[in-house]
């Protein structure tokens, strides 16, 4: 069987592109990847980001089915829209439903951040205003001040992914300031992954984003150590001497 070390049960809008994508891309050998989509959310709006709530209990079911070691909630704003309570509900909810521990990507970012000791960050998104105020929002409850943000300011989320690679890179270069200890990109419809590393080299500081937080959290939910090492220094502090294998999202052996 596939996924003799690990399923993860990706739960991801119904309009992405990128996420399955990437996430096939840094899966080890003997980790699967089983997707499900979850209706609506293509423009962004607080009353379809908040209607993905409901419409995620219904994947979750279908990728519940693979029995999955760790399910993931693959939606930034989806998961941080109406603050840490809204997410750790969601958590519960989609742990319910599949038997399994589950992983937001809001959840993943401010843990990404937080293990790696960052207070004072500068982000990057696609979003427009309102959605980039619940982020900081979310980040400040979780002790993450934002100095700077820089967007894309895109509502149809579908358009996201036309975003190139170059141009986040760029975006990123241009956002970043000098006093902040890292830069997150968010939305997991952003094709970050493959600059992480350019990133950090040429910025000198931590690079993350929104897939790789994800995967990075998953990956220590099954206790998998990926041996990543392209895709920025999150995923490479897994293999790293003295690295914490153990989440406190896994199943007790």
């Amino acid at each position: 069987m596939y996924g003799w070390r690990g399923r993860i049960g990706l739960l991801v809008p119904s309009i992405n592109t990128t996420m399955e994508t990437e996430f096939w891309r840094i899966a080890p050998h003997g980790v699967s990847v089983h997707s499900a989509r979850i209706a609506g959310g293509r423009h962004g709006t607080p009353e379809e980001l908040r209607s993905m709530e409901n419409a995620s209990k219904t994947a979750a079911e279908e990728v519940a089915m693979v029995e999955p070691d760790v399910v993931v909630y693959g939606c930034t704003s989806g998961s941080f829209f109406e603050g840490p309570e809204w997410n750790k509900k969601i958590c519960s909810q989609l742990s319910a439903i599949t038997k399994a521990p589950t992983v937001t990507t809001a959840g993943a970012m401010a843990d990404s951040l937080m293990t790696g000791g960052h207070r004072k960050v500068d982000i990057v998104t696609p979003y427009v205003e309102l959605t980039n105020e619940r982020l900081k929002q979310f980040l400040k409850a979780h002790g993450v001040d934002v100095v700077r943000l820089g967007t894309f300011d895109m509502l149809d989320m579908f358009d996201h992914a036309k975003i190139q690679p170059e141009e986040i890179y760029q975006k990123v270069k241009d956002t970043t300031t000098a006093d902040t200890e890292a830069v997150f990109v968010a939305c997991t419809q952003l094709r970050a992954l493959e600059v992480l590393d350019i990133l950090e080299r040429d910025l000198g500081k931590p690079v993350y984003s929104a897939v790789q937080a994800s995967a990075w959290q998953a990956f220590e939910a099954m206790g998998v150590d990926p041996q990543i090492s392209h895709c920025g220094s999150l995923l490479r502090r897994l293999s790293e001497p003295g690295a914490n294998k153990r989440s406190p999202l896994r199943r007790s052996a």
